[in-house]
């Protein structure tokens, strides 16, 4: 019984809760951080047009793809069983030797995974200063390289900076010792004349599917502690990385100067099949849209008129006064009457 009651003191929903939407919302915002090329391979693409610029946009593009496979290799261990070391950069021809050379001679003890965005930001002022792009140009390629790279910083700190260790052992100690209490409390109570007769065994299936949705809550938040992992529902940057690597080298090559004949006019109604025309949406309307005045409440007040209508509210309101008085005069008139038939009564 003591164990029944005590097992009530322990907050294990708000633990679990707050632990879970911690957690959950460190996952999402860890997703965010991941970095993709897109934006800064269309303003490569803009700023450095025709096949003169070729090369420097698909280098671009590839230091872009070396970025991410450095840094990544730092947090995700699948991104770190693809590329163990900084030769099989080199094999998978993402880092050439001469790259490769000075990368290995930069002495850097707290890390080198920034160097390929500052060959970036290098090859930009390079361009710059042979004419080929200005002023503007390099401040806008400047600042899609800088949020670039701020996605892989920000991993780095979520990898530093993780949730306090006492916190999911806290969470963890609450879970199971209040199971632990209920196995004790939530057992059934026997006394010596139940035990002289038939004995039912129970099967405690509330608690039961209590203790299976707390431990599910407790694995949700656990599994998602880390999402750069080996479980199934962690990121797969090895994908990621793939796809931005394709996607920037189609950006520098096939789609730099890419433009298909203009011209053609453009419909105002795009055609549904039969399946969509069933299931289309209704065209939203604002709250007012059927809201509608009476022509005596759309008609404009002038001055005069405005001072007439006030004349008459103040003469309404004194023309109410005398109502309520009369009112007031009449209801005590026929309280006392009534009254002094009551005391004849009495009498």
């Amino acid at each position: 019984m003591w164990c029944e009651i005590g097992a009530q003191y322990i907050p294990l929903s708000f633990l679990l809760g707050f632990f879970v939407s911690l957690i959950v919302a460190r996952w999402w915002e860890q997703f965010n951080c991941i970095s993709w090329p897109d934006k800064m391979m269309i303003m490569v693409s803009a700023c450095l047009p025709g096949n003169e610029n070729l090369v420097v946009r698909q280098t671009i593009a590839r230091w872009s793809s070396l970025q991410a496979a450095i840094a990544w290799s730092g947090v995700s261990v699948k991104t770190l069983k693809r590329f163990p070391t900084e030769r099989h950069m080199v094999a998978s021809k993402l880092m050439t030797e001469e790259e490769y050379d000075l990368y290995m001679n930069t002495d850097a003890p707290h890390g080198k995974w920034f160097i390929p965005i500052l060959w970036i930001v290098n090859l930009i002022k390079q361009q710059k200063q042979k004419g080929v792009i200005d002023s503007i140009q390099m401040d806008m390629l400047l600042k899609q390289v800088y949020s670039y790279r701020d996605g892989f910083a920000m991993l780095f700190v979520y990898d530093w900076i993780k949730i306090p260790l006492v916190y999911t052992q806290v969470v963890a100690i609450a879970t199971y010792g209040y199971f632990f209490i209920c196995l004790i409390g939530r057992q059934p109570k026997l006394d010596q004349r139940s035990m002289e007769k038939e004995i039912t065994i129970l099967f405690p299936i509330f608690t039961t599917f209590q203790m299976l949705f707390y431990l599910g809550w407790l694995k949700v938040g656990q599994y998602l502690m880390n999402p750069f992992g080996e479980d199934d529902d962690d990121f797969e940057l090895n994908y990621v990385l793939d796809r931005n690597t394709a996607i920037a080298h189609m950006m520098a090559s096939e789609l730099a100067d890419q433009l298909p004949p203009i011209g053609a006019p453009m419909v105002p109604a795009v055609p549904h099949t039969r399946a969509s025309f069933k299931i289309q949406d209704v065209i939203p309307k604002s709250h007012l849209a059927g809201f509608k005045l009476s022509e005596a409440e759309m008609k404009l007040i002038k001055p005069e008129d405005l001072e007439e209508h006030e004349r008459l509210l103040e003469e309404t309101k004194v023309t109410n006064r005398q109502r309520l008085g009369t009112l007031v005069r009449a209801i005590e008139k026929k309280s006392r009457t009534n009254a002094t038939i009551n005391e004849d009564d009495e009498e």
